[in-house]
């Protein structure tokens, strides 16, 4: 039995919108593949066509053209993707922000290594010397530190360190 593709009308904003998609030199391919699916269903083209056009296959035609009559130009962009679930909780990663926001115990400044070996015994469980950056790293993304004129931040680079 033959599938019986969807039919596509645009309105004068979706088409400007997929139109610019398909034009702009900044765009990503697959946003642009969408676009284009889409302005050809537009046009009557079935997916057996706009696959052979494209170089995509029938099925992610269906797809797009499917997604986009659902739910018209949000069904063209990627669906929010979760990932792995964090291993730290957000009280954890504040406390190695607290830890490497304070001052060292024994020496001058701190190091990655030694701020680890302090986060293990703070938080209390293993924890590697590159989740740890991760974190700081990203500290500043996520503005969980207090403004910089209140706390300092011990940390210094290798370059620094050898300076002194």
């Amino acid at each position: 039995m033959p599938r019986v593709a969807v039919k596509i009308e645009l309105t004068d904003a979706e088409r400007a919108e997929l139109e610019k998609n398909i034009k702009g030199h900044k765009v990503e391919k697959r946003l642009y593949i969408r676009s284009k699916i889409i302005l050809l269903a537009a046009e009557g083209k079935e997916c057996i066509e706009i696959a052979s056009i494209l170089g995509v296959t029938e099925k992610t035609c269906r797809k797009w053209r499917n997604r986009f009559a659902e739910k018209r130009l949000d069904g063209i962009v990627d669906l929010e993707r979760r990932g792995a679930p964090d291993t730290f909780t957000e009280e954890e990663r504040l406390e190695i922000i607290r830890l490497a926001c304070s001052q060292p115990e024994i020496p001058k400044n701190w190091t990655l290594a030694y701020l680890t070996e302090k986060a293990k015994e703070r938080i209390g469980r293993s924890i590697s010397i590159e989740t740890v950056r991760q974190i700081l790293k990203s500290a500043d993304r996520r503005a969980v530190v207090v403004a910089p004129s209140r706390h300092r931040l011990y940390l210094k680079s290798r370059n620094t360190l050898n300076k002194e």
